[in-house]
């Protein structure tokens, strides 16, 4: 009788409250901040959905790039906010859904100066110097992606921060450089210094996804909670990072097909694991790389 009741009271915890015996769901992004300003973005989000689903969710700020990676692959993480390429590497590879999104669309930009001459199109890089954020950035690897041969490749000098970027460019410690639409305007809305060569077809932005460990129920629960008056709210320190205040607006897989495949080459991606296989290629995106300030602050 005693040993009926203990498994009774087991059945009642895995029921009802599911978390007693699972743990916290893992929230985290990629190691773009630093602790600190991970936290203040990131935290009241989890608080948020422990209170309004009743399950508990725990951010964990990441450290480097690689470690992050490596979660991911090794599916350690329950819900995620970041890149299009990522969100659809898992939708494909490892059974996560999207749930909510930025609502602008993203667009890559390669600019310039503005009284070089050399340069009027992208196949005038080759062999040349250009500025961008170190993989698997996103935009570093849509830049690299026009250059199927290596021997034809640009130089990538790794920059850490959009502005750095910029005034790599306008400085002429790079003959070119990558980053969103959005930023070159913000810096240079008239063109006085430096001028684009070429603008990539808009995605779709970054993007909240859950994994398979989260039911069907329960992600569309985190979705309601999140497109909420009072999501938003929790939303607001990643909406001012990220959204310049817009508000969060629904996602679905659907929008993000195929962007994964700029991630088949790229370091530490290409041999994917997960429930869908991909075919390994060999690394070609970039194969010169130099850095032009390791002590830039890190910022994707």
């Amino acid at each position: 009788m005693k040993i009926f009741k203990i498994r009774t009271i087991f059945v009642f915890l895995l029921m009802f409250v599911p978390q007693i015996v699972l743990g916290a769901y893992v929230f985290t992004a990629p190691p773009r901040e630093t602790s600190k300003t991970g936290h203040r973005v990131y935290e009241s989000i989890a608080r948020f959905l422990t209170r309004s689903t009743g399950y508990l969710f725990e951010y964990r700020q990441q450290d480097t790039w690689k470690g992050y990676v490596k979660g991911m692959r090794d599916e350690q993480y329950d819900l995620v906010f970041d890149g299009p390429h990522f969100v659809d590497w898992r939708i494909k590879n490892i059974g996560h859904r999207a749930l909510v999104k930025i609502p602008h669309l993203l667009q890559w930009r390669v600019i310039t100066r503005r009284d070089n001459a050399t340069v009027s199109k992208l196949q005038d890089l080759q062999g040349r110097k250009v500025c961008a954020p170190g993989s698997p950035n996103f935009g570093m690897l849509n830049l690299f992606n026009h250059f199927k041969d290596p021997d034809k490749q640009p130089i990538h000098v790794k920059v850490k921060g959009w502005n750095n970027v910029y005034d790599s460019v306008k400085n002429g410690d790079c003959v070119a450089g990558v980053l969103p639409k959005k930023n070159h305007m913000m810096y240079d809305n008239v063109g006085a210094y430096t001028r684009a060569i070429h603008t990539h077809l808009p995605y779709p932005n970054q993007a909240f996804t859950v994994s398979k460990r989260i039911s069907q129920g329960l992600g569309d629960e985190i979705r309601r909670a999140l497109l909420s008056e009072d999501g938003q709210k929790a939303l607001e320190n990643l909406r001012q990072r990220y959204t310049g205040g817009a508000k969060l607006v629904a996602a679905v897989d659907e929008e993000y097909d195929s962007i994964y495949m700029l991630l088949i080459k790229a370091k530490d991606f290409s041999n994917n694991g997960g429930s869908e296989k991909v075919i390994a290629h060999k690394a070609i995106i970039p194969t010169n790389t130099v850095s032009l300030d390791e002590k830039m602050p890190q910022v994707f």
